[in-house]
């Protein structure tokens, strides 16, 4: 079955429908009021480039925080995981792998008997961390899907499963899309298996608003390669010094917000979309928001989503966890 994910899901008909998808969500959300950007799309092979910087910026402690609990903490997971052996461990949003790599490692050393399927809507992620993988841990049976979370769950057979889903990617989700996410999952796994989600901690709005507007400005690049995205696949004609990265921090709804503020009036002709845009100066597109978490909220979202949490690993500042849960029935 492993095998067979990997026959490069990447076919000239697989990448039609999400381009496909990917025009409908821009045609909605620029139509719609305010006007929005699915945050997801950041994620083109120029996006995989400018976040792997971003996650080197010293203002972005949450891949440090990662790392820092991941490898205090491998052999506590290691020995979470060790009864369910054989298990599939699935890597949702797995990008480059390299924090997951602490656990790979270490697994592939204990000769832990499982196949790790990295999951990401990026075909180029998937391409570049199989291969890596293949050179840098050549014990490890790797098996990638290029697919949206849930429908590469789907693909998978009825074998155990420990699930990551690390980094901060939850917080892209709203409390109703956060809960039926976890109730997907818990469809699709057996009474038991685990789940491992990071979650970053609200803390000091200085420092989280800081990790969204760096100092280098390789941040509002990110932000702005969207729209270089929609010229370049749909024909846009975006001109990117009329915009700005534009991110603000709401500590009442703990969340971070990044927009393109629109620097004049302008108009916007995407030729793929027969579409129109007008905008105002002053005007933004909404492109991400990032919510932030106490401990009583993640423990309120696993209940209600079907998950007992087990554990919560800290990193030595309290700034981030992985959490630990268990499908409960």
């Amino acid at each position: 079955m492993e095998k067979q994910i990997l026959k490069e899901r990447i076919s000239a008909e697989h990448n039609q429908s999400n381009q496909s998808q990917f025009e409908k969500d821009v045609y909605h959300g620029l139509k719609s009021s305010p006007k929005t950007l699915k945050s997801k799309y950041f994620y083109d092979s120029t996006g995989d480039e400018i976040f792997q910087e971003i996650m080197k910026l010293p203002e972005y402690y949450i891949t440090n925080c990662e790392y820092e609990i991941l490898k205090n903490n491998k052999e506590k997971i290691y020995s979470q995981l060790e009864s369910l052996a054989p298990f599939q461990l699935i890597d949702l949003g797995a990008g480059d792998a390299r924090k997951t790599q602490v656990l790979l490692n270490f697994f592939v050393s204990q000769k832990l008997n499982f196949t790790y399927v990295p999951v990401d809507i990026s075909a180029n992620a998937i391409h570049q961390v199989t291969s890596r993988l293949k050179i840098d841990c050549p014990y490890l049976n790797v098996a990638g899907i290029s697919e949206e979370f849930l429908g590469a769950l789907n693909l998978l057979d009825n074998q155990r499963k420990v699930i990551l889903f690390l980094g901060s990617s939850i917080g892209n989700f709203n409390q109703n899309e956060t809960i039926k996410f976890f109730k997907s999952i818990a469809a699709r796994i057996n009474k038991d298996d685990l789940l491992m989600i990071g979650f970053d901690l609200k803390k000091d709005p200085e420092v989280i608003l800081a990790a969204y507007n760096d100092k280098k400005g390789v941040t509002a690049k990110f932000n702005l390669n969207l729209l270089q995205r929609i010229n370049r696949e749909l024909g846009a004609d975006f001109n990117l010094k009329l915009f700005k990265h534009s991110p603000t921090y709401h500590k009442e709804e703990g969340e971070a917000r990044s927009t393109l503020e629109s620097l004049e009036n302008q108009e916007i002709y995407i030729r793929n979309l027969k579409l129109n845009i007008h905008l105002e100066k002053g005007e933004k597109i909404h492109t991400e928001v990032s919510r932030k978490f106490d401990l009583k909220e993640i423990q309120d979202i696993a209940a209600a989503s079907g998950f007992e949490v087990l554990e919560n690993l800290m990193d030595s500042r309290n700034y981030f966890t992985n959490s630990i849960w268990h499908r409960k029935k």
